[in-house]
């Protein structure tokens, strides 16, 4: 008995599914967080961000609900990296190869190599959204901790840190942290008037005079 097929050759009639259409996620991403660095996030528009990755807003809808859900995937994406690259900062420094001046303009070298999504994370989205300042929120949680950690690790070895020391000195450096990005994406007065170079070393003077060191 003769096996039926469909018009494409295909055994027992059953029509071809269609190809697995390939994500572009991480296009969307890339093209919105441009654009939401350059802009901020309210005058971006769905139709402005399919534009800026040659697809149509359509599609965009495809990979997101909305301009929110991709602002924080971006937000998502920047905040594990910058964890991740703080901890491997604070692992240096615990062997003694660093300070914390040194680990805090150190990662301000590192935003600027990711100017766009920094920008995105500490300048143009503040404020914006509540589920962005969740967001951002958690991740301070997990900088703390390793601010914590990286006052322990840089501190002199005849010195002795308490906990509660420790808690204070890492908020402080958390705080210097956030402004000082703030203010090196932003290329604000305070970055114009005192040039890259001294406000890299104010950065770094203050950062120890925090922690004492």
């Amino acid at each position: 008995m003769a096996t039926s097929t469909d018009r494409d050759g295909n055994p027992g009639g059953n029509p071809k599914r269609p190809a697995h259409r390939p994500s572009r996620r991480a296009d969307v991403i890339d093209a919105a967080t441009r654009l939401f660095a350059m802009r901020g996030l309210e005058t971006v528009t769905v139709a402005d961000i399919a534009d800026e990755a040659g697809m149509t807003p359509a599609a965009v809808y495809y990979h997101f609900p909305s301009k929110i859900d991709i602002l924080l995937e971006a937000m998502r994406s920047f905040s594990d990296a910058l964890v991740a690259e703080l901890a491997g900062r604070v692992t240096d420094a615990s062997t003694g190869n660093g300070s914390t001046g040194g680990l805090l303009t150190g990662l301000l070298g590192w935003l600027d190599e990711r100017r766009p999504a920094a920008t995105v994370y500490f300048v143009t989205s503040s404020g914006t959204n509540l589920a962005a300042e969740a967001l951002r929120r958690a991740t301070r949680v997990e900088l703390m901790d390793l601010l914590t950690r990286a006052v322990h690790a840089t501190a002199p070895p005849q010195r002795r840190i308490q906990s509660a020391e420790a808690g204070v000195m890492a908020t402080g450096l958390l705080s210097l942290l956030e402004t000082a990005a703030a203010s090196w994406l932003a290329e604000d007065a305070i970055l114009e008037g005192l040039g890259q170079r001294r406000f890299l070393r104010e950065t770094a003077s203050l950062a120890e005079r925090i922690t004492g060191t």
